[in-house]
């Protein structure tokens, strides 16, 4: 067997994993949102500016190449609150550097670095800096994304959820194994 077909042979085993894996999770009612099949996977837009607490304008294009979590949220949004303890456990579940996470608040710095320093938060929060690209447009907080390597939006969910769950780790271990497509 050639390399070229032994890689043919792991993108189509990871493609039927992660469908599979997909599979679960909606029948387990953990995702609003999945897109199954890869040819209709949205693109993400890593041009969004966000600022980091500190005052720094970065784009996620920093983050180009990892499974990447956008998290839009509110310091004043109970849901939101709720679900960042999951958010945190799925990053010390998953502690690969390949997996990025981007907690991103519409608000204004002050009550956004007051809560994360009252609440030790240790997952990477941002503010926007511009309005969020169209493909991102939401009408509620908390809405998560999770972008694939290849920088296609593999999940969205609008609403809180658990995203420490067995079925959550095992599509982010699939994102993560899946390195055939990395977005250059």
């Amino acid at each position: 067997m050639s390399c070229r077909s032994d890689v043919t042979v792991v993108r189509r085993v990871t493609r039927y994993v992660l469908s599979c894996v997909v599979s679960c999770i909606l029948s387990s009612g953990a995702a609003s949102t999945v897109l199954r099949a890869q040819a209709v996977l949205p693109r993400a837009d890593l041009r969004w500016s966000v600022l980091t607490l500190a005052g720094d304008t970065r784009t996620l294009e920093s983050l180009r190449g990892r499974v990447i979590v956008i998290n839009s949220w509110a310091t004043w949004c109970e849901p939101c609150v709720a679900e960042l303890g999951s958010l945190a456990a799925l990053r010390r579940a998953i502690p690969d550097t390949s997996l990025a996470f981007a907690l991103i608040a519409a608000q204004r710095r002050e009550p956004v670095a007051d809560f994360v320093r009252r609440r030790r938060l240790t997952l990477p929060v941002y503010l926007e800096a511009t309005r969020a690209p169209e493909v991102y447009r939401f009408n509620a907080v908390p809405t998560t994304w999770i972008v694939d390597r290849a920088g296609r939006i593999a999940l969205r969910r609008r609403g809180a959820a658990r995203w420490d769950t067995p079925q959550m780790l095992a599509l982010v271990r699939t994102l993560l194994a899946d390195t055939s497509a990395v977005a250059r």
